[in-house]
This record gives C-alpha cells, sequence and structure tokens, in this order.
C-alpha cells in the first residue's frame, strides 16, 4: 500500500471502481484487498486516496472518456434527429399506386416531435414516463463503456 505515491495499477483500480460506483471506500477496499482497517480507517485511507492529485486526474479522465462514448453511441444531434424526422415526414406524405398515403401516423408523430423540438406545441399537460436505470443496470453500462475505452476492471 504506497499512499503518498501511488502506483498507476493503484490509480486505474480505484478510479475504475469509483467511476462504477461512486464508493471512495468500497473503491479503496478493491484497490488494497488485503487490508485489514477497520471502516472508520478506510473512510479516512480512502478520503486522502481520492484527494491524490494523480487520482482525481484520472477519475476526471474515464469519467470524461465514459460520457464521451456513451455520447457516440446514443445521442443524436438535433442536427441529425431533425434529418430523421424529415425523412420520416416525406415518406409518409408519399402516396401508393392508388393515390393513398402511406405511412401518415408515422408522419403525425414525426410532426408533432418535430413542433415540440422547435417549440411549436400547445401546452398541455403530458403524462411524461420515464424508464429510470436501476443502480445495477448503470453500474453495467458503466463498466461496458469503460472496458470500450480500455479500462478494464
Amino acid at each position: 500500500m504506497s499512499q503518498s505515491t501511488p502506483t498507476q495499477h493503484e490509480i486505474d483500480v480505484y478510479s475504475g471502481e469509483y467511476v462504477l460506483t461512486g464508493d471512495k471506500s468500497k473503491s479503496w477496499r478493491k484497490t488494497f484487498p488485503k487490508s485489514k482497517a477497520s471502516d472508520k480507517s478506510v473512510w479516512e485511507n480512502a478520503c486522502k486516496f481520492h484527494d491524490n492529485p494523480k487520482v482525481l486526474s484520472r477519475i476526471v479522465e474515464l469519467q470524461a472518456e465514459t460520457a464521451a462514448k456513451d455520447a457516440d453511441e446514443f445521442d443524436l444531434s438535433v442536427s441529425e434527429l431533425k434529418a430523421y424526422l424529415k425523412r420520416v415526414i416525406d415518406a409518409g406524405l408519399e402516396e401508393d399506386d392508388s393515390g393513398k398515403r402511406v405511412g401518415l401516423s408515422a408522419t403525425n408523430g414525426a410532426i408533432a416531435e418535430w413542433n415540440r423540438m422547435n417549440g411549436n406545441h400547445a401546452s398541455v399537460k403530458q403524462e411524461i414516463s420515464v424508464i429510470d436505470k436501476t443502480p445495477e443496470q448503470r453500474k453495467s453500462r458503466i463498466a461496458e463503456l469503460m472496458s470500450k475505452c480500455g479500462v478494464s476492471k
């Protein structure tokens, strides 16, 4: 255990576990599994270790990497979303051989979303259901992103 001058391995283990769990004590225990320190000592050691500039720097770096990877995989820019909605709207306005418009319900939904994005919607109370990830799902997602960034746990 080298608290004052941690090794790169110790920094990586602690930082990876901290980004994954957000728990200083748990991260410290994972970094130093042979320690028989009491809970109070673990907390004190974890706080000191966490405040090391090299450790803080690595945590910030990992958080940025996982956030960037998450954004690359799942986020669409507003312009990309608008381009997609325009394609849906255009496709829904096309007519088949009999002159009937196909995909009109998709077009209506796309137009409604377009209007919401541009602030052109009626101010009515809407039910909004949000799918919250459980802590285990979020932990799993962060672990997946960290592995894609080349950080092994």
